[in-house]
């Protein structure tokens, strides 16, 4: 669904705005009436951007502000209003954002209830968003105030719109809100989109300049210093990071505790796991746009793999990388297996089923806690080289030459006429 080109699309722009108010307005009632703790730094950096404190990276009692300068340009607006009162705006635009979000995936799921979905699509949307509300990602990010759905919902836009320049610098713009979003520059890569890769530069180029026009000393610190530094947003090794890097050093932990830091060979281990899903994610890209479940499956999941922090809260993808990994899991047992496994993660969370299941979250030696933060990137990093090596296999049973044997005559040419007589003599035989 394209936003606002056509009359279909513009009603369909309605249902989403319309089901997501809704939504808000069911949560917002639900839910106690407090600030979120992660829209609570938003909302304080905005803050100290508006009132020039200087304090836009200072140690903070609660959660300090770990994202680039120009995000807290984006929050200045809404620290003009009461923390509540523009928390409830957050809120509003993470439901609206997580309707299209399920839009999207309705639109791109294949299911047996087309008919249904078409004849009632106010009812199947609805459904599709509290389903949506029930998967732990989602839920965790509208209650914790956090903005992933709503740069989710533009990178998605960005990667299916028709104007790929702009949805380039809608792309850059987000990774200059987050930085996670550029490596979604893979699958424009790929499909060697240089209008989207031009834009996606300019966006991101354009966020870091007005950081540094406007906020010189904190672009400075940021750039310089704490844009390098995974550990500035808590413990790596957590079990709600759901990153590669946090797999390997907790396995490093699950297997030889070390008291202080961790030999750098896990370092170099970590680097090695990203290159490699940076290489499997490119071969299993598709080389064009028809297929958007496989772009978006793949390009949203090497960027969350990648990435040195993954909060479970960051894998608002889920859906999409689901969709995918469908296709790519031949074996019906293995999807039930998987599925199986990785739904009470999905639901739930890492924490709370560790909680469930009595474990410590931060117990380095807890299998329970390791299974539980590391089941979800471990089958997608799997299904990934699967998804590459398959790729790779097609591609050289593809250019292999034809395997030798008798040409055809060409039409019109008579056989010779030793060859007429022995068919002659075989078919009277």
């Amino acid at each position: 669904m394209t936003l606002f080109t056509s009359s279909k699309s513009r009603a369909d722009s309605a249902r989403v705005v319309a089901v997501g108010g809704m939504l808000f307005l069911l949560i917002h009632i639900l839910s106690r009436q407090l600030v979120p703790i992660d829209f609570n730094v938003y909302w304080q950096g905005g803050s100290d951007v508006l009132r020039r404190t200087g304090a836009l990276y200072a140690p903070r009692p609660a959660l300090p502000f770990t994202y680039p300068p120009f995000a807290g340009l984006v929050f200045a607006p809404g620290a003009l209003l009461r923390p509540t009162s523009s928390a409830a705006m957050m809120e509003f635009l993470s439901c609206v954002a997580t309707v299209y979000l399920t839009s999207q995936i309705i639109d791109l799921a294949p299911h047996r209830f087309v008919n249904f979905r078409n004849s009632h699509p106010w009812c199947f949307l609805s459904l599709g968003a509290t389903l949506m509300c029930c998967l732990n990602p989602v839920w965790e990010t509208l209650a914790k105030g956090q903005i992933n759905l709503i740069l989710a919902a533009v990178c998605l836009f960005a990667l299916t719109t028709d104007r790929r320049f702009t949805g380039g610098v809608l792309a850059g713009l987000c990774g200059g809100i987050k930085l996670t979003p550029l490596a979604l520059g893979l699958v424009a890569l790929r499909q060697r989109d240089w209008r989207f890769i031009l834009g996606m530069g300019c966006g991101f180029t354009g966020s870091i300049t007005v950081g540094v026009l406007l906020l010189p000393v904190e672009s400075g610190l940021y750039w310089g210093r704490l844009a390098w530094d995974p550990g500035r947003v808590g413990d790596v090794g957590f079990v709600a990071n759901s990153s590669l890097n946090a797999v390997i050093r907790r396995a490093a932990k699950l297997v030889v505790p070390t008291p202080g830091g961790q030999p750098a060979i896990v370092s170099i281990a970590w680097a090695a796991l990203v290159v490699v899903t940076v290489i499997a994610g490119f071969l299993a890209l598709p080389g064009d746009r028809a297929h958007p479940t496989a772009s978006l499956g793949v390009g949203t999941a090497v960027m969350l793999l990648i990435s040195p922090v993954s909060w479970n809260h960051h894998w608002v993808w889920m859906p999409f990388i689901a969709m995918w990994a469908s296709t790519v899991i031949r074996s019906r047992a293995i999807r039930w297996l998987l599925g199986i496994v990785a739904l009470p993660i999905a639901v739930l969370g890492p924490q709370l089923v560790c909680r469930a299941l009595h474990a410590t979250a931060r117990d380095p030696r807890s299998v329970v806690a390791w299974w539980a933060s590391s089941a979800i990137p471990l089958a997608t990093f799997g299904i990934l080289i699967t998804a590459g090596v398959r790729a790779v296999r097609e591609s050289m049973l593809q250019s292999s030459p034809p395997i030798p044997g008798p040409q055809p005559e060409p039409p019109g040419r008579l056989a010779p006429a030793g060859l007429v007589s022995t068919h002659v003599k075989e078919g009277t035989s």
